[in-house]
């Protein structure tokens, strides 16, 4: 999470806040409602953003609202004492709160995010504008209460009668543009992750098409025909288009079963062996249990390629891939011998393979090199 992209917003409410203050002081009336009703579109703002779940944001919008109570009472008791103008002191006070409770919620966020990554509570939804309903009905509660506890004399039934209504006012248009900005998201992740999985697909595509690819393939093949390996020419060419068939019949899914996958990694598997004799090798302990279990197409191959293609693969120092199940989690791990000549990589397959599994909710990949192996950990889906 950036900080400083969400600074720009903060700054601007703290403005907008101080503005409102100054000019319902100026006019001779309460600034609470307005300021109220700030403080929560900046709640949602910063929510929507930082893509919190429903509850965090329930929570910050009463606690928002009840510490910059709080807050902008102490403060405006503070600058009192100073030589300031009367018509400064809350202005003052409400832009310095303001900043406060807004940069204690993106901090609160980005604990709160970390905590519960990967359990579905990244995006708000339209079930959110309830928990509004919810947090705003608890504010006029507390605001009431804390009415009741400094008043000194009893009130006119007019005064709460008029403090609902105002409020109620307040919330509808605080549903309308949260209701208006839950959409707007929505629709944006949405196109995100559609524009993700055709980069995907399209990569996926390009790498098995690529010329290199299709060299070493046709190349082994001829050396094959050459030998007259007739049958192992035949089994080649097989599997080969076993990989373009799988290709050609996932084109338009988003997750494929790991039976199925596994059937693509057998014929890649055995393409390789038959371009390095020797030097290769492939173990997979994947239990009959986690079969239909789910996983992004290519995943798998796009793992097992980018080993071959970043190490050395020599009888004299077999390059040895193990692929196994731990934990609900399908793990691609393998030493560590680099080529003499540096291959080069954009990275692309392992960014997008990330995405992709962003984008449908799941956890987050994990790789990363340790004890002379790389390891990659792709949650089942």
């Amino acid at each position: 999470m950036n900080i400083s992209k969400n600074s720009w917003i903060i700054h601007g409410f703290a403005l907008m806040h101080a503005a409102v203050s100054l000019a319902c002081k100026a006019a001779g009336i309460a600034d609470d409602l307005m300021l109220t009703l700030l403080s929560m579109v900046l709640v949602v703002i910063l929510c929507l953003r930082l893509k919190t779940g429903e509850l965090f944001m329930y929570l910050s919008a009463v606690l928002v609202n009840i510490i910059g109570f709080a807050l902008g009472m102490g403060f405006a008791s503070l600058f009192s004492l100073l030589p300031l103008r009367p018509l400064s002191v809350h202005p003052l006070s409400t832009f310095l709160c303001t900043e406060i409770i807004g940069w204690i919620t993106v901090l609160a966020a980005g604990v709160y995010n970390r905590h519960h990554t990967g359990r579905q509570t990244g995006s708000l939804s339209p079930k959110s504008l309830r928990w509004l309903l919810v947090a705003f009905v608890t504010i006029i509660i507390c605001r009431l209460s804390i009415i009741l506890l400094t008043s000194e004399g009893s009130l006119p039934r007019s005064f709460f009668i008029e403090i609902i209504l105002d409020y109620t006012f307040s919330c509808l248009v605080l549903v309308g543009i949260a209701e208006i900005a839950i959409k707007a998201r929505i629709q944006s992740e949405k196109a995100t992750q559609e524009s993700n999985l055709s980069r995907y697909r399209y990569l996926m595509l390009k790498q098995q098409v690529n010329p290199h690819f299709l060299f070493n393939s046709l190349n082994v093949l001829d050396c094959l025909i050459l030998d007259n390996s007739t049958e192992q020419a035949s089994e080649y060419t097989h599997r080969l288009a076993e990989i373009y068939r799988y290709m050609l019949r996932y084109e338009g899914e988003s997750l494929v079963h790991l039976r199925d996958e596994l059937s693509l990694v057998e014929d890649y598997v055995s393409l390789l062996k038959v371009r390095f004799t020797e030097g290769l090798e492939v173990n997979i302990d994947i239990p009959e249990e986690k079969m239909s279990c789910s996983i992004v197409p290519c995943a798998l191959q796009l793992l097992i390629e980018n080993a071959t293609k970043h190490n050395m693969v020599s009888a004299a120092s077999p390059l040895k891939i193990d692929v196994y199940i731990k934990d609900n989690n399908i793990i691609v791990t393998n030493n560590i011998q680099p080529r003499l000549s540096e291959t080069g990589s954009t990275g692309l397959g392992l960014k997008y393979l990330r995405q992709q599994y962003a984008d449908l909710g799941g956890s987050p990949i994990q790789a990363g090199s340790e004890g002379g192996c790389y390891t990659v950990i792709l949650p089942l889906l």
